[in-house]
């Protein structure tokens, strides 16, 4: 990694991790005026099953020590498609330290490259905020281009909500432990529809949802269709972004089980509940491209969306395997 005198890379330690947020949400608070990450949801991306800390995982520090900017890479199988982030410290920015990032991220996802099929074509995104000028110019210059968009999507409880919707023949309770593996299996099927998902394991699913500490079980809710899991929805007591808000972190209906009511009534119920604690609204993340429809559900219950995030988009190697892998070199 090409980096100015005095300023090295080294792998990241638990104990980066407060600094590590601090510099994210100086950032983030600069640019939109919400932090974005917390200690806990560090970690537990670090800590992931398919994690290498050696590869995967690393933290740039300027001269005294300092830390100034970090980056992390990370894939699930099949392995094509790698996931990038990079950080520089609003006192950092103007010393290339971007641009020496964003290719460090780029060499090490090779690694992920070889561990995909020989004909696959294989990407790196690159999460960067939304409408953000000097990160789109830094990533534009350096081949990538935009091809996503993520909104946070919000709703204000005013007064008491209506009871969730009844959809026949669908038993909605709170999740039990004994749900977990069906409740994996359905994921896994709701998820198929979008775009960027690789096949999580079971241990990493239950690693970034399930095992959090965090996890309540009395915000997560399993629908149920005799014995098939139809849809769920996992929601969290605090938003990163707001704590008197609650975060819905996952939803998913089955492809069977679409276009029933069945999302609306998942998010009716995680709101009373949120309400009952006295949470002043709830928000979550969703795809603005989204195959399933997702953002219409969430604007007919009553959420409204703000841009939050945007994804861009480098080859790494095109289908059939032929071409020079970049970043190869060192």
């Amino acid at each position: 990694m090409q980096l100015l005198p005095g300023y090295s890379l080294r792998p990241a330690r638990d104990d980066d991790a407060p600094a590590v947020v601090a510099l994210t949400n100086e950032e983030s608070e600069a640019l939109i005026g919400v932090p974005l990450v917390d200690v806990e949801w560090l970690l537990r991306r670090w800590t992931a099953p398919a994690v290498d800390r050696e590869h995967d995982v690393a933290v740039v520090e300027a001269p005294g020590k300092r830390l100034c900017g970090w980056l992390s890479v990370e894939a699930d199988p099949p392995y094509t498609t790698a996931f990038a982030i990079g950080v520089v410290g609003l006192a950092f920015h103007g010393r290339g330290l971007g641009a020496a990032i964003v290719a460090e991220n780029e060499r090490r996802a090779q690694r992920f490259v070889a561990l995909a099929d020989s004909a696959a074509r294989v990407v790196v995104h690159a999460g960067a905020l939304a409408d953000e000028p000097r990160v789109s110019a830094l990533l534009a210059s350096q081949g990538y281009r935009e091809v996503r968009r993520m909104q946070l999507m919000r709703i204000d409880f005013s007064g008491e909500l209506p009871p969730p919707a009844a959809v026949p023949g669908i038993d909605v309770r709170p999740i039990r432990e004994e749900d977990a593996r069906e409740l994996y299996a359905a994921h896994r099927e709701a998820f198929a529809d979008h775009w960027g998902e690789g096949e999580e394991t079971y241990e990493g699913f239950r690693h970034h949802l399930l095992d959090r500490p965090e996890f309540d079980p009395d915000l997560w809710f399993v629908a149920w269709d005799g014995d098939v899991l139809a849809g769920y929805l996992g929601a969290a007591p605090q938003a990163t972004e707001d704590p008197v808000r609650g975060y819905v972190s996952v939803l998913g209906v089955r492809r069977p089980y679409r276009r029933r009511g069945l999302g609306e009534a998942l998010l009716q119920h995680a709101f009373r509940v949120l309400h009952a604690r006295r949470k002043q609204g709830c928000d979550l993340h969703v795809d603005t491209a989204s195959l399933t429809g997702a953002t219409r559900l969430y604007a007919r219950v009553g959420m409204t969306a703000h841009p939050r995030f945007a994804t861009w988009e480098k080859e790494l190697r095109p289908a059939g395997g032929s071409g020079v892998l970049l970043g190869s070199e060192g």
